[in-house]
């Protein structure tokens, strides 16, 4: 996971451009104290998305980057962390928290020798028939300050995708429980900072359209309109959830595949 930088918008009206220039075609507009993410640089602009999810092209001076990180601790960090009844994990798993969560926790944690120094454990509010807790292993979550504050690439999507190989399908999915196509794309990006639709269709509506992948692009795919996307490798390689029955795996162009287009999310080498 990466943690890309935030940014207030410092302006009445600020233009996001298709481009760094200012007579670049116009995209979206952000407004005064809008929050943005900053996902690249080039001289005096940067790449951005807003809370409407457009990305573009915006002048530095028109955006103050919000400095540091918030320190809360606790967000999962493992595809799946298990939340137990006590403070072992011999005990019985009354929850499952996915990649990315930050649950709200109670800091009495405690060590497994009763002390409260280096905690191991952490409590944390559950909602049912009947309010409870449960305990969360600290080793399954990190810090947000631990969580790399940075721009990121094309490397960090295929390590995360890397780790959801051989997840099941499951449509509907988002989590390592079991994922479908666009799900599986919408966690990779989410976990490293940029926000994408649900849909494989409405996802193929953002960023740019690209004649030739690179690594950490999206492939869609379908006969009449878009019905599956993969997160490509290469120009002629992915991964992807493919359908029932099957996992996220490796997969590669071939004439049984319609390629309806390509999008790309992050900023071109040139201009990062």
């Amino acid at each position: 996971m990466v943690a890309p930088p935030k940014a207030l918008v410092t302006v009445g009206i600020a233009n996001l451009r298709a481009e760094p220039s200012e007579t670049s075609e116009l995209v979206d507009q952000a407004h005064l104290t809008e929050m943005l993410t900053v996902l690249g640089e080039w001289s005096d602009w940067r790449y951005v998305q807003g809370p409407d999810q457009y990305l573009g092209w915006i002048p530095a001076d028109q955006i103050f980057e919000v400095p540091g990180s918030d320190n809360r601790a606790g967000t999962v960090a493992v595809l799946l962390a298990d939340v137990h009844e006590r403070e072992s994990r011999a005990s019985p798993v009354i929850e499952r928290l996915p990649a990315g969560t930050r649950p709200p926790q109670i800091f009495k944690a405690v060590r497994a020798d009763g002390t409260n120094a280096h905690p191991q454990w952490s409590q944390v509010p559950l909602r049912g028939e009947r309010p409870r807790f449960g305990f969360l292993a600290v080793a399954d979550t990190t810090r947000a300050d631990e969580v790399a504050s940075r721009y990121p690439t094309a490397d960090d999507y295929l390590k995360t995708a890397e780790s959801f190989i051989g997840v099941p399908y499951l449509w509907g999915g988002t989590t390592a429980l079991g994922l479908d196509c666009s799900g599986f794309v919408q966690q990779v990006y989410r976990l490293n900072g940029v926000a994408l639709p649900r849909d494989a269709d409405q996802q193929a509506m953002l960023g740019r359209k690209v004649e030739k992948a690179r690594a950490g692009d999206l492939m869609f795919f379908g006969t009449d309109s878009v019905t599956h996307v993969a997160l490509a490798t290469s120009a002629s390689e992915f991964i992807h959830a493919p359908m029932k029955g099957g996992v996220v795996e490796h997969g590669r162009l071939g004439p049984e595949r319609n390629l309806r287009g390509i999008r790309r999310y992050l900023p071109d080498p040139s201009a990062a």
